[in-house]
């Protein structure tokens, strides 16, 4: 009787030893933290923040980018293996059998009690258990650490992401502005060149030739325009929120 209960005691104090924990850091927090300092405390909520400088901007972009979906999956997918983990923990206890039962002649205070015994119990245990929790265990700890570094990967090519996407948006933003004055210029060119033209000072070839110029440059402006709006919606995609959002906090 009493090694059954010194065994059933060993099972429930497996239950109770801790499993050593693996190290997931945040990868998320640490990726921004690690850019600029000044936006650790920084929550995406607050509209009245003001970001002072570029780098600020980044990692507001950074902050956004990695809250969209494919990074809360990935944190998910982490929490769903600790989950695993803890119930492979205590796997073990549903393939435990423990049964009794108590003498009836005992209960009925009969004669026969006593060639009988007053209670008895029963410990079923499979042979594979061991084996097969520690099993469970060890996969749903490789588990945690395939979704830890998933998790860190897909962080890491979100910053990446964005960062090379905002840069990609100045680009076609200095483009675009450039092309404008460019085209103002030939617009202008172009107006002078007909008043030019009335007045016998140029010929009707060299208005045309500027006419020309104008044309082209204001199809240039036109695509321009449509790569600077696309490396928006780029943008916008990956930090989930209209890109103004971020830019409108910048200290001018």
């Amino acid at each position: 009787m009493n090694k059954m209960i010194l065994i059933v005691l060993l099972f429930y104090g497996c239950v109770s030893i801790a499993q050593p924990g693996i190290k997931t850091s945040d990868s998320l927090k640490e990726t921004v933290n690690q850019y600029t300092p000044a936006m650790k405390s920084v929550p995406l909520s607050d509209t009245n923040i003001i970001l002072n400088n570029e780098d600020d901007v980044k990692a507001q972009l950074i902050l956004f980018a990695l809250n969209n979906a494919q990074a809360v999956a990935a944190d998910a997918s982490v929490r769903i293996a600790e989950i695993a983990r803890r119930k492979a923990n205590s796997s073990f206890l549903g393939s435990v059998n423990l049964g009794g039962n108590v003498n009836e002649f005992v209960i009925n205070n009969s004669p026969a009690a006593n060639f009988f015994p007053k209670y008895n119990f029963g410990l079923t245990i499979p042979l594979d258990m061991f084996a097969k929790n520690k099993a469970e265990k060890r996969t749903a700890n490789e588990m945690i650490i395939i979704n830890t570094s998933q998790k860190e990967l897909i962080g890491e090519a979100l910053k990446a992401k964005v960062l090379i996407q905002y840069e990609n948006y100045k680009e076609k933003k200095v483009l675009l502005e450039l092309q404008r004055i460019t085209t103002d210029d030939d617009i202008a060119a172009y107006e002078k060149a007909q008043k030019d033209y009335k007045n016998d000072i140029i010929t009707i070839d060299d208005v045309n030739k500027i006419y020309r110029e104008m044309i082209r440059s204001r199809g240039n402006l036109v695509s321009r325009e449509k790569d600077l709006n696309i490396a928006i919606i780029e943008i916008e995609e990956t930090i989930g929120v209209p890109l103004k959002t971020v830019l409108e906090k910048r200290q001018h």
